[in-house]
């Protein structure tokens, strides 16, 4: 599978990963792959096993999703 790139507008210049996660409130960006350095955090909640990304810079979830089974 081929890695697929994007610019950001206005920063023709740069290219990213399309796998790229940003921060809303303070514009932090990283990887969302285990190359990024986003703190990922497991919990339980109602029964249900989540994972949390939060932002290493300001603290931010930017979300939470049902950790999947394998």
């Amino acid at each position: 599978m081929s890695s697929v790139e994007f610019t950001r507008p206005g920063r023709r210049d740069e290219r990213r990963e399309k796998t790229t996660l940003f921060c809303p409130t303070c514009g932090h960006e990283s990887s969302a792959t285990d190359e990024g350095d986003w703190l990922v955090t497991e919990h339980d909640r109602d029964g249900e096993h989540e994972v949390a990304y939060v932002c290493p810079d300001c603290g931010e979830t930017l979300t939470v999703q049902p950790l999947l089974s394998q």
